[in-house]
This record gives C-alpha cells, structure tokens and sequence, in this order.
C-alpha cells in the first residue's frame, strides 16, 4: 500500500514490527534448500538518533557529577585515556574532547554549523597512533574502524547494489552514514587512493552523503567525527622537508581537519629510558586477579606488605 515509503534511510535507527518469512531465490533451473530471509514489516518506527549510552544508577550519577565539579576534570580523563601508552597528553586532551563533542546549530536560513571535531595524526611508525584509534573506540558508544587500504569511496559513504532476486536496485549505506551521530576511525590514512579520498570530502564538511545514481536521487545524514592516522611522505619524518611535503595530503582536506597532530619519534636515551620504565611498570603493578592497573601508592604497599 506504500504507506511505508521513505520513513527510513540508511544508517537510521528503526524499530519494525512485522511478520517474518523465508522467500525462496528465483528458480535458475536449479533449486537449493536454501531460503532467503525476509521481514514483512508492517510497522516502521524511527529510536532516538543518537547512540546509545546504556543505562547510569544513582551511584553513577553522583560520581559523574562529583567528577565535573573538579577543576581537572580534563586531565583526569586524559589521563584515563589509553592509560597503556606513555606520554601523549595534548592528543589525549584533544581525543577526550573529540569524544565529547561540541554543539552543532542550525541557522534561520538553513546553514548547517557542524559540532562534530576531526582529528588527524601524522606521524613516525611506532607511536601508538594505531593504539590511541583502539582506545578512542573503545569508549566510543557508536564507532566504525577500517583502513586506507581496505576502504573505497562507495564503502565510506553509499553504494547502490541490484537485487539478485527481483532485480531492483537499493542503497546500501556506508560506513560513514553506519556511523552516523558517532566515530570513524581511519587507519593507513595515507594509503587511500585519491579517488576515494575525495569522496569523504563533502561527508566531513556538510555531514551528509549526496547520491544521484541509477534513478536513485537522495542525501543521507553522516554526521560523525573523524579520526584518522597517518605516516608521512617517506615512512619516516624527514626534518630537511617542509610539513606540508611531509604531510603529502591535499590541501583541500586538510582545511577540514580542525586538529592536526605531527607524532615524532625523539629517539633519546632519556625517553627510551621512560618509555622502558612505563611499559615495565605495566607489568609489575598489574593486578592480575582484576586485569586492572593499581596506582603507584597501592603498588608501593603491595611492595612492603610483600616485604613483610
């Protein structure tokens, strides 16, 4: 009856109620015993658009609000950040306001001011760039990962597919409009190709996806964070070379990075040496019955009661 056309677009949340049915494929000349899950909805109802955050108690509530009350609300949570990874406090600050968010308006003539920060860290190998994506997903309630290699323009933002058993053509939504009110990590940043680069360009910008593909007319919503990391134009950062030669991204979307990180790897005795004794002391005061990490004051009495 086409009551139920266009209440839903890829990457919507939805809720349907309706009657469950097994379709057999189109006859080839052969059968199989397999049969094609289908859902006859009748119903159509669209959740809440953003992500959801789970359930808080009471206890929960209070701590939260105790908590921003502090005057270093920021640098604790910083600190809580990857906790694993030594250093790398302005990033985590950045991550932790990146996860946040800030406040998107809509103007009285229809502008779109997006609140949404993307991020992008350039950087020697070995810095933790790939651990610091694990850790910001992990918080993350809504969060979608792939690389630079293994994704493509169609597979960011939308692709249009054909039906193998009617024959019609439908949308098939990417990962940026998966993610939408959420996070896409983007790993290998560098190894994009630059067709497919050029696609994410309006999705960071305008924070939707315009498709106009066989007859398919329509604009999907991707209103998501990026966070991206990449290596520099050699491998390595090269001190006698410009950043922009460094960075070798276009300049096009770097104006859409709102943070730009450059990681380096200052390879002294001094650092190594803190490095060494962060990872060391990883494993000494790691509380293995609770897979926790104990602060220093609970390992130095773990020490002396040991001691005892």
């Amino acid at each position: 009856e086409d009551d139920l056309v266009d209440l839903a677009k890829p990457g919507d949340r939805v809720a349907i109620a309706g009657v469950f049915k097994a379709v057999a494929p189109r006859a080839m000349g052969t059968l199989n015993g397999t049969l094609k899950a289908s859902l006859v909805g009748n119903h159509v109802r669209q959740l809440r658009t953003d992500a959801s955050l789970g359930s808080f108690t009471t206890d929960d509530i209070k701590n939260i609000r105790a908590l921003g009350a502090e005057e270093d609300v920021l640098e604790q949570l910083a600190a809580s950040l990857a906790p694993s990874i030594w250093g790398h406090d302005d990033i985590k600050r950045a991550l932790v306001l990146l996860l946040l968010g800030g406040r998107e308006r809509n103007l009285e003539n229809g502008t779109h001011l997006r609140g949404d920060i993307n991020c992008l860290m350039v950087g020697d190998p070995g810095v933790a760039k790939s651990q610091l994506l694990r850790a910001v997903m992990n918080v993350a309630p809504l969060a979608v990962s792939t690389t630079g290699r293994g994704s493509s323009g169609v597979g960011l933002t939308a692709a249009v597919t054909q039906d193998s058993d009617t024959g019609e053509r439908r949308l098939e939504a990417g990962a940026m409009v998966l993610a939408d009110r959420g996070l896409v990590c983007i790993d290998e940043f560098d190894k994009m190709n630059d067709n497919d680069r050029v696609a994410i360009h309006e999705v960071m910008e305008q924070q939707t996806v315009t498709i106009a593909k066989a007859g398919i007319h329509c604009s999907l919503n991707a209103r998501c964070s990026v966070v991206a990391a990449a290596n520099p134009l050699y491998g390595s950062y090269d001190h006698s070379l410009s950043v922009t030669r460094n960075i070798n991204l276009p300049d096009s979307l770097l104006s859409r990075m709102d943070l730009l990180f450059i990681v380096l790897d200052n390879m002294t005795a001094e650092r190594d040496r803190l490095v060494a004794d962060h990872v060391i002391g990883q494993h000494r005061f790691r509380d293995a019955s609770a897979g926790v990490n104990l602060t220093d004051e609970q390992a130095w009495r773990r020490e002396e009661e040991g001691g005892r």
